[in-house]
């Protein structure tokens, strides 16, 4: 397989195999508005080499080539990307970096009441879209930007679906990693 030319700021969904993305799916699909739903985690890719930083047991990095190998995962590269508007986002998720996984909130998820309810700690998606936040409040209030305006409460499935039909948008890599 030729890896696509990764870039910071980069970010990526992947469909879990396990049983708990099987009900991520299931419960994204019933909430979704096309009523799919395939890929149930995202992060953010550090660098060219597949440096990622998500929200696993703890908010942290792996190579994404080898944490998802035989995956399918879905990498997307925002137009308006560039060196400082990626370290914006970065900035904007950094107290988050070592922090337990909330795995308490899934459930507020799938009650439709984490938008309210969570105590200063994000999922996988919410850290996602935080780092788009972000790069949105850098690139400023009168700029559109295709970046998200809020995280809490955002799901993997939001986010992909609005990667793919966004024009700010471009589809870098989806298949197998």
């Amino acid at each position: 397989m030729d890896r696509p030319i990764l870039c910071p700021g980069d970010e990526f969904a992947t469909k879990n195999p396990m049983a708990l993305g099987a009900v991520i799916n299931f419960v994204q699909a019933a909430k979704s508005v096309d009523n799919e739903s395939e890929y149930s985690h995202t992060g953010i890719i550090l660098d060219p080499f597949g440096a990622t930083l998500e929200a696993l047991w703890t908010v942290e990095s792996q190579n994404l080539w080898e944490a998802y190998a035989g995956d399918k995962i879905l990498i997307v590269r925002n137009i308006n990307m560039n060196p400082d508007v990626y370290a914006a986002g970065v900035m904007k998720i950094r107290k988050h970096i070592g922090q337990w996984y909330p795995a308490h909130r899934l459930l507020f998820h799938f009650l439709g009441l984490a938008k309210w309810v969570h105590w200063d700690r994000i999922v996988c998606s919410e850290l996602t879209a935080k780092f788009e936040v972000g790069c949105a409040e850098f690139m400023g209030p009168d700029r559109t930007s295709g970046f998200m305006r809020n995280y809490y409460g955002v799901n993997p499935d939001n986010l992909v679906d609005r990667w793919k039909l966004s024009r700010y948008f471009n589809i870098v890599f989806e298949g197998l990693a």
